[in-house]
């Protein structure tokens, strides 16, 4: 964090801060430090979990600070209970050296940061800065959603008042009445668009929906939306909708680079629409812009949210097409305004999900490193099972399913005590026993994430066997899920490859024939031999890398 960032922190935030620690002298140093560094926070301090308890149902603070380790609930028991009266609760904790498990856990309750012991105050304020501007954010977010939800109910009141006025308009007020149902029609439009538009959360989803909305309402040979990233000025997500044409569905186009010149830009910054009557002609357009479109009219219309830019509308016509008139700009700025907080919402949550996922990384990393000789592991897994992936002909959603199942397969390692995971000797059969729950455990680990159901469906079925005897569920050939095949074929040739407490790695060569022994009995057959199939050069840089 920048002096100046931090300056407006402290200048914006004002804040009931509380303090627990079952060692006073911790608890006071941290509150007289917070109070000193930031007057406008009122920090106060407690040194029993109990009492805290109490302040915290009776009054409302904005960040509760609290030791991990603490008789009698503990410092995760207290914040379960806090944040059961406070959802929007900011939560830090205070650990000497915590374990996996109790972070784990600590995670799963809402912590936001964690203070190592001994700590630098200057951290713990600025992680209190960065957690009740989260949290005020969060609020700010549901504030938001009632203000569209309020919006909705209000357009819908003025629809009915509209209609009612139709009703009862007499034959002498024709031209009136006109006038009338075409307010009425855009204000159902508009409706109708927030209707659709809401509570839909994936990016690429939103982005779609509101390309083939533009497309059917207003005439163009093309309505793309292009997603722009504010901090950057810049374009990096097109989706691409042609009513004219009988597509399935919007084409989705990642950019090879992000645009950061031209119409969209131009647009985006200034947050007034641009118009092109000749593409042949203009020197306003980016080389990648050209790409998409070579000749004709363009209209880009900014899609808002507050005062800044989120998406741009871009249509276009031929040459021969009617020109883009005020008419279609004044149609598309309507739809616009409910738009723009939809795909806003949608980039926040898919923010939020790649935070979750970052920490899962995290954790994955974490168990592989209870395991020297694992070291890697993930990430030798996903070398080999990209190359497998064009074999068996993956969609690009199951390759992105695959980078994460891949990087999280042995998440279920985290229920394996240290005596099994580094076992110095072949395991036992109880041992293998609590081995084979591994992919069920981890499968379970995510299910509170819905959108990780099918990364969880596949870090299940990673160990299941082609004929059947696999574990945890005995699926066998296209009953298991196509990237749990691409991963079991390229998980085992790691381990194969990897060496063991108890044995040597095998030769790239000796574990190349047991994956075509094993082929239709343990592998799915196409994936194995599109492993059998890449190069050995390009095997043996994967297999000493990353160790």
């Amino acid at each position: 964090m920048t002096a100046s960032s931090a300056e407006l922190i402290r200048a914006e935030v004002e804040a009931r801060i509380l303090v627990v620690d079952d060692e006073p002298e911790v608890a006071a140093l941290i509150a007289d430090a917070l109070g000193e560094a930031e007057p406008a926070w009122q920090v106060e301090a407690e040194t029993d979990p109990a009492t805290a308890l109490d302040r915290l149902t009776g009054e409302t603070f904005d960040c509760l600070i609290t030791d991990l380790v603490m008789p009698p609930m503990g410092g995760i028991g207290l914040a379960e209970k806090a944040r059961a009266i406070d959802d929007a609760l900011a939560l830090i904790a205070i650990t000497g050296r915590a374990s996996l498990e109790r972070s784990v856990a600590a995670l799963r309750v809402g912590f936001a940061d964690f203070i190592q012991k001994p700590f630098d105050l200057q951290a713990v304020r600025q992680a209190v800065s960065r957690c009740i501007q989260q949290a005020r954010r969060r609020r700010a977010e549901s504030r938001r959603a009632e203000e569209l939800a309020e919006a909705n109910a209000a357009l819908e009141a003025a629809r009915a008042q509209l209609d009612q006025k139709l009703e009862i308009a007499s034959h002498d007020l024709v031209l009136s009445s006109k006038r009338m149902i075409r307010q009425v029609e855009q204000v159902a439009l508009v409706a109708d668009v927030a209707r659709s538009v809401m509570g839909v959360i994936e990016v690429e989803d939103i982005l779609g929906l509101c390309a083939e909305f533009i497309g059917d309402r207003v005439a163009c040979r093309s309505s793309t939306i292009a997603l722009h990233e504010t901090q950057d000025n810049a374009v990096g997500l097109m989706v691409r909708a042609h009513p004219s044409e009988e597509e399935e569905s919007a084409t989705l186009c990642w950019l090879p680079a992000p645009i950061r010149s031209g119409i969209l830009c131009r647009a985006a910054m200034t947050g007034k629409s641009v118009h092109i009557e000749d593409i042949a002609a203009s020197h306003l357009l980016h080389a990648q812009e050209r790409e998409f479109w070579r000749e004709g009219r363009l209209l880009v219309v900014p899609l808002p949210y507050q005062n800044a830019t989120v998406a741009l509308a871009v249509l276009h016509r031929t040459s021969d097409d009617e020109d883009f008139g005020i008419h279609d700009i004044k149609h598309v700025t309507e739809l616009a305004k409910v738009m723009g907080p939809a795909i806003r919402a949608a980039k926040l949550h898919h923010q939020q999900r790649c935070r979750i996922y970052t920490s899962l990384e995290g954790i994955a990393q974490a168990v592989e490193q209870r395991q020297a000789y694992r070291k890697g592991h993930a990430g030798r897994v996903l070398a080999y099972a990209m190359p497998i992936a064009p074999a068996l002909e993956l969609a690009p959603y199951q390759i992105g399913a695959l980078q994460i199942a891949a990087n999280l397969h042995d998440l279920g390692y985290l229920t394996m005590p240290d005596s099994v995971t580094n076992h110095p000797h072949p395991l036992t059969d109880e041992q293998w026993e609590m081995v084979r729950r591994h992919p069920e455990a981890g499968a379970a680990f995510l299910k509170p994430l819905e959108f990780l159901g099918e990364v969880a469906q596949i870090i299940r079925a990673h160990h299941e066997s082609y004929d059947g005897t696999g574990y945890p569920d005995r699926r066998a050939g296209e009953e298991i899920p196509l990237v749990a095949r691409v991963i079991a074929v390229a998980d085992a040739f790691d381990a194969m490859t990897s060496p063991r407490p108890h044995r040597e790695a095998l030769s790239l060569e000796a574990a190349l024939e047991q994956v075509r022994r094993l082929s239709g009995q343990q592998f799915d057959p196409r994936a194995a031999d599109a492993l059998l199939n890449i190069p050995g050069d390009y095997l043996a840089e994967i297999q000493a890398s990353r160790r």
